[in-house]
């Protein structure tokens, strides 16, 4: 296989997969029956077996042969998924019917006993059919396997076959004449083609519309070409361009430095060709010289536009300016070796040059690449800007590997050293290039997601999706388009290293469409689906639940506790029904959940019960509605309203502005007060004390007055005054009033002990301080010195046992 058409390979590896999946998804069911398809497949196993037997085929019907098993597998194996369903509906009539009658039961209906033995005749027959095209499935992949290991000992005999070394000279004898010989051959048909009455007459007729065509082209293409990259490429910045503006950047210049002189010589070519100006033969030469020099424009020209040589400020990768520009020549080079090494082989097999020959052309293709690639493997290319090595073993290893090239070569085996040199730059091609892709994901995602972008407003305006939620959903996309890109890397390695389209298509087939693991069934695409569909359904859970929010419910007169009830319960009812969608999608019976839920069982009754619990709680919450949002609930030290019930816990914000969140088992088992749970009405206690001697009466008119003239006391139930007790040192009053919300509770209570007080001190009711007696335990000598240092006079002696008198 031409290695350079590896990504045209991978495609009609896909085509060759998706090809055989379109034809049985239109073709009408039961077409051909199972058992003849059966027959058919066979026969031409046995046909297959035959051919091989007789030992004399050549690569090329090898290849064709297992391509027709891979074909012949693909549909022996979607015929079976097709009639899957059919016997699965057999196997349900006949259970329809029941178990047949025991011995000592009476015998059933006559018309009953035919229906049973036709419809188990029937799934036996299918059945057996089933096994038939397991057995042709087995067969076809040990026919597989022999040509495998058949191909695979060709390939290294093929390979460590030593031939004519370079080192020879009657090898560079028989080479340089024969290179003589083909350049005189050559340059005869030229003068030959150029003596022709048709040439002649063609160049007359062409003399002046080719060149003047020509220079029209260059000088419309070069300044057009030179505005573009003005326009698009390197602009001028007042800040250090971000990773996406380098990358949009480099594709734009790379896109421009291909398409113009790639243009030019299709156009060159077209021209000659279509005003049949030259022969076959030069036809021969030019049609492969044409492609090669359009691929490299396109290497170079996208190597030159991410390395940047003269612009640092616009490399995509971390590189110094002269690791930069020795990588980018070096690429140049290795770039026009292998559109030369193309080229030379296109015209040797057309030519038919003699073994001697291409052993010279690979010989030196080689050394040539594995000077180019030590040179681009030195220390100095790898160094970091602190100057420590990068990557030291993987450059060891592939310095290994690049002195292996010409040492095969030495002593004959250039058939490996030129398999050595092409598939480790081809290999390392392919990794720069799969790298590219995903970081071409990376910032497509990002933009797709980012503020500016339609779809990332439409995530953040319509489905309300939070920026934690956004950088998670960039995650996960970022992840499964590195994942694809790197899937289609591997795939294109393997098609790089002899894999051939029919092996794709098998391994395509089983991992796509189903592969066993033990007695279970694993389908990628029923997953794929499954998982479309389970995320389909989330989406339209959210946009019900909107719709609710926003739409229906605030329309009625729905208290907003139960609206965000009835939003939660939607949300888990769509969550419940897009995961069993998503497990029935990918292939599991739904049947087996009980089966499942037993083994959850024993995990829920070790570890799991605490998250169960509460679980259920928060279901019990949602339904009895003890507490909802938006209430004041008190539990045990904690009070604030409720915010939101989730799954596990219940979240409280307190008056601090703290969120405190309590498992929703707590709510249940313990006590939980709920101060707004029929109505918002709040209550308001504000003890009063006055002196002793105050008219408690007039008191509790002020006290009323005051109470009553609030605006946002209630009037039903109005609020009143209470003499409480006579206290130590004051007369105790309580005010009793109520307010309409109970938020408003801690604004009213200031409120009405701001105009008590106004109301006391216009009325002279005093309000007392706390009486205090104070005992102080002195003898004679400390209150003697207390008295002379207070300058008050002496107090005359008692005698013990008597007391002072009044005027002592």
């Amino acid at each position: 296989m031409n290695k350079f058409r590896l990504v045209l390979s991978l495609f009609l590896a896909l085509a060759s997969i998706l090809a055989p999946i379109c034809v049985h998804a239109q073709e009408p069911p039961g077409e051909k029956p199972l058992a003849a398809q059966v027959k058919d497949w066979q026969a031409l196993l046995d046909r297959y077996e035959k051919t091989l037997a007789k030992g004399d085929l050549d690569d090329d019907r090898l290849v064709e042969i297992r391509t027709e098993l891979a074909s012949l597998r693909l549909e022996a194996r979607s015929a079976a998924d097709l009639a899957q369903p059919l016997v699965q509906a057999t196997r349900d009539e006949l259970a329809a019917l029941g178990p047949p009658p025991g011995e000592v039961e009476p015998p059933e209906a006559a018309g009953i006993a035919a229906k049973r033995k036709a419809i188990s005749e029937r799934l036996a027959n299918m059945e057996g059919s089933l096994k038939e095209a397991d057995l042709v499935i087995t067969r076809a992949d040990g026919l597989t396997e022999r040509l495998q290991a058949l191909r695979r000992s060709r390939f290294t005999e093929r390979v460590l076959t030593r031939g004519p070394s370079p080192l020879s000279p009657s090898v560079w004898r028989k080479g340089v004449q024969e290179m003589a010989e083909a350049a005189t051959a050559l340059r005869q048909d030229f003068a030959a083609w150029l003596a022709g009455d048709g040439t002649a007459a063609n160049l007359r007729q062409m003399r002046w519309q080719l060149p003047l065509a020509v220079l029209t082209a260059v000088l419309i293409a070069w300044p057009l070409r030179l505005w573009f990259v003005r326009r698009f490429g390197y602009v001028e910045l007042t800040a250090e361009p971000s990773y996406g503006q380098r990358l949009r950047t480099a594709l734009v210049t790379g896109v421009i430095r291909t398409l113009i002189p790639s243009a030019a010589v299709l156009a060159l070519y077209l021209g000659f060709t279509a005003g049949n100006l030259v022969s076959d033969r030069i036809q021969a030469i030019a049609e492969p010289l044409a492609a090669m020099l359009a691929m490299f424009f396109f290497v170079v020209a996208f190597c030159r536009a991410a390395l940047a040589p003269g612009e640092p400020l616009w490399r995509l990768v971390a590189l110094g300016d002269h690791s930069a520009k020795v990588i980018a020549r070096i690429v140049t080079a290795m770039t026009a070796v292998f559109a030369i090494d193309a080229v030379v082989n296109v015209w040797g097999e057309r030519f038919e040059w003699s073994v001697e020959l291409m052993a010279l052309h690979n010989f030196v293709t080689g050394l040539s690449i594995a000077l180019l690639l030590l040179v681009i493997l030195r220390r100095r290319i790898w160094e970091s800007e602190a100057g420590a090595a990068r990557w030291p073993g993987l450059r060891y290893a592939l310095t290994l590997l690049v002195y292996a090239i010409p040492i095969a070569a030495l002593p004959g085996y250039v058939v490996l050293s030129r398999l050595l040199a092409i598939q480790l730059v081809l290999s390392i091609g392919l990794y720069v290039l799969v790298t590219v892709l995903a970081k071409i994901g990376d910032e497509f995602v990002n933009h797709t997601l980012s503020e500016n972008a339609i779809v990332g407003r439409h995530l953040r305006s319509n489905l309300e999706i939070s920026s934690d939620g956004i950088d998670t959903l960039n995650f996960w996309l970022t992840g499964l388009v590195r994942l694809s890109v790197g899937l289609a890397g591997i795939l294109a390695l393997l098609v790089l290293w002899g894999a051939g389209g029919s092996d794709l298509n098998a391994w395509l087939y089983e991992a796509v469409f189903g592969f066993k693991i033990g007695n279970i069934t694993v389908s990628l695409a029923d997953l794929a689906f499954g998982l479309l569909l389970f995320g389909g359904m989330l989406v339209l859970t959210r946009f019900v639940q909107r719709t609710l929010e926003h739409r229906i419910l605030p329309r009625t007169r729905i208290d907003p506790g139960l609206q965000h009830s009835i939003r939660t319960a939607v949300g888990y009812l769509g969550f419940t029904l897009a995961l069993l969608t998503l497990i029935s999608a990918a292939g599991f019976d739904l049947s087996q959940l009980a089966i499942i839920a037993g083994a959850l069982s024993v995990g829920i009754g070790l570890g799991l019960q605490n998250v169960v619990n509460n679980f259920v709680s928060g279901l019990i919450l949602l339904a009895e509605r003890p507490i909802k949002v938006g209430d004041w609930i008190v539990v045990g030290e904690t009070q604030g309203y409720v915010k939101k019930i989730s799954v596990r816990a219940t979240e409280v914000l307190t008056f601090d502005s703290a969120s405190v969140f309590i498992p929703n088992s707590e709510l249940i088992a313990h006590p939980v007060t709920n101060r707004t749970y029929a109505d918002k009405v709040g209550r308001i206690v504000i003890p009063v004390s006055f002196t002793y001697g105050t008219d408690a009466r007039k008191a509790c008119e002020t006290l009323m007055q005051v109470a009553a003239a609030h605006p946002r006391v209630l009037r039903q139930p109005g609020p009143f005054v209470f003499f409480k007790e006579f206290g130590p040192s004051s007369m105790n009053f309580e005010v009793i009033a109520f307010v309409a919300d109970v938020d408003t509770m801690k604004s009213v209570t200031s409120e009405l002990c701001i105009e008590i007080d106004a109301a006391c001190r216009r009325d002279g009711l005093s309000m007392p301080y706390p009486q205090r007696d104070v005992h102080l335990d002195f003898d004679q000598e400390q209150l003697a010195r207390l008295l002379a240092r207070l300058g008050a006079p002496q107090l005359s002696p008692v005698a013990p046992g008597a007391l002072p008198s009044d005027g002592a």
